[in-house]
């Protein structure tokens, strides 16, 4: 008997926002490991907010490029009702709308923007991140911004299934 009881306590964790204090209590976040051709090609992680105009997602994944490291900050609409035109994540010292070109639109409504963080930048930006949090603010057609604030810090599973990732996405490759 006490097993059936677990599991359904365990099923139904696993529906709560997973959202700290100080984030929207609308944001759910869950960790994203990108896979290509079995192997990991990005890690990070996909946001998901509903408020008052809908819903929508947003993501910030870091890439390998060459021996370097490239960031993309993306948005796609949820249940906005409209096309998203840009998005932007600003961390306690990072703004993507200064350290990232314009964003464009890729494919099926996903808005990206992407660049490669040289030295010391991209790990302080991962660190904030993950960290302090950050706030997504992403513009629809009708010129509306949707805002919300990411947790602060990341629920200990996504900030240790981003590192696990990282660490795979840069291991050195077999011989």
């Amino acid at each position: 008997m006490a097993r059936p009881m677990r599991a359904a306590l365990v099923v139904a964790l696993a529906v709560l926002p997973t959202s700290g204090a100080s984030a929207d209590p609308a944001v759910i976040v869950e960790p994203v490991t990108l896979l290509e051709r079995g192997e990991i090609a990005g890690c990070g992680l996909t946001s998901t907010f509903t408020g008052g105009i809908g819903s929508a997602i947003g993501e910030v994944i870091a890439f390998r490029d060459g021996d370097r490291t490239s960031f993309a900050v993306r948005a796609r609409p949820g249940s906005i009702g409209g096309a998203i035109k840009s998005v932007r994540l600003v961390t306690a010292s990072h703004d993507t709308a200064a350290l990232f070109p314009p964003s464009k639109t890729i494919e099926n409504g996903l808005v990206e923007t992407r660049t490669v963080l040289e030295g010391f930048t991209g790990s302080s930006f991962a660190q904030e991140l993950m960290v302090m949090g950050g706030r997504f603010e992403i513009i629809i057609g009708s010129g509306q911004t949707l805002a919300y604030d990411l947790p602060r810090p990341m629920p200990h599973r996504v900030r240790q299934a981003y590192l696990n990732c990282a660490g795979d996405l840069f291991r050195p490759e077999a011989d």
